[in-house]
């Protein structure tokens, strides 16, 4: 698995993006890993396969008790931004990545706070015109 993003939160815990491919039935598999400010590392998730050009967004969420939440949006190329509304009326621009060896696929991850919830999630072409998911 190699790692194509990382980063930390606001309560120090830190998290890591990873992408793989089964050799055997080419799906692809985005996890993410979440390791708490005081070491434990206590879940991760992630998506699994391909993303249907047609739906243009394929989706992960996901929580433990104790640690913060994921949301994981894998997206077609024809989609150059996700922009995350959250509960407290925040707008998050995930940055997305390019996943090797799958050029059609771009993934981008938003580690955030238990006492919030993703509200909304829009999608923007290159012109910067809104996409239906």
């Amino acid at each position: 698995m190699s790692v194509i993003a990382s980063g930390r939160t606001a309560d120090a815990d830190s998290w890591e993006l990873r992408v793989s491919t089964d050799p055997v039935t080419g799906d692809l598999f985005t996890p993410v890993d979440v390791t708490a400010a005081d070491g434990s590392k206590p879940w991760g998730g992630g998506c699994r396969g391909e993303v249907p050009p047609a739906q243009r967004l394929n989706t992960y969420f996901g929580a433990a008790d104790t640690a913060p939440r994921i949301f994981i949006a894998r997206v077609t190329s024809d989609v150059r931004a996700v922009v995350v509304t959250m509960s407290d009326g925040t707008r998050e621009d995930l940055v997305l990545h390019q996943v090797p060896e799958h050029q059609a696929i771009r993934v981008g991850v938003l580690v955030y706070a238990r006492d919030l919830d993703v509200h909304r999630v829009d999608l923007v072409d290159v012109d910067g015109d809104s996409l239906a998911p």
